[in-house]
């Protein structure tokens, strides 16, 4: 079984990581995890010293990126998990759906930040998108809520 994890490092994410650590798979399962460095405002930015700023800023989150995505992929090898990972950049949703497609995925892994209302009309659901494009199964990660009787 071929596993896709997407993370972003949020605490919605580590939930992924930490479903997956704890889950018993199938014997020779693969995993690799996916981070997407979303980078939209640079079409927008004009030449000069405001894009040099803007590229030394992006330098420093394509760092963070990868470090997000192999301390996931280091979590996941430390539990026994032939693990790989992989940093792409673009639309989240459409990068890890097409690396789902590329590497043969059986199934995708991402969590939700349970977003409701405007906040998920403007900002979208990655997790939404992702369910409804991707060419395998999907499992979506949420937080427990805390009932307040």
């Amino acid at each position: 079984m071929k596993v896709l994890i997407a993370t972003d490092g949020s605490p919605c994410s580590d939930l992924v990581i930490e479903n997956v650590a704890i889950h018993l798979w199938p014997i020779n399962s693969e995993f690799r995890v996916i981070s997407v460095l979303e980078h939209s405002a640079l079409g927008s930015i004009s030449a000069g010293e405001y894009a040099l700023k803007l590229n030394e800023m992006w330098e420093e989150v394509r760092a963070i990126t990868k470090k997000i995505a192999e301390n996931a992929a280091d979590t996941l090898s430390s539990r026994g998990l032939k693990t790989s990972y992989v940093i792409c950049e673009g639309v989240a949703a459409e990068q890890i759906i097409n690396e789902a497609k590329d590497w043969g995925a059986d199934l995708i892994m991402v969590g939700t930040h349970g977003r409701k209302g405007l906040n998920k009309f403007l900002l979208g659901s990655v997790a939404q998108k992702v369910a409804i494009h991707a060419p395998c199964s999907v499992e979506i990660v949420r937080k427990t809520q805390t009932s307040t009787k």
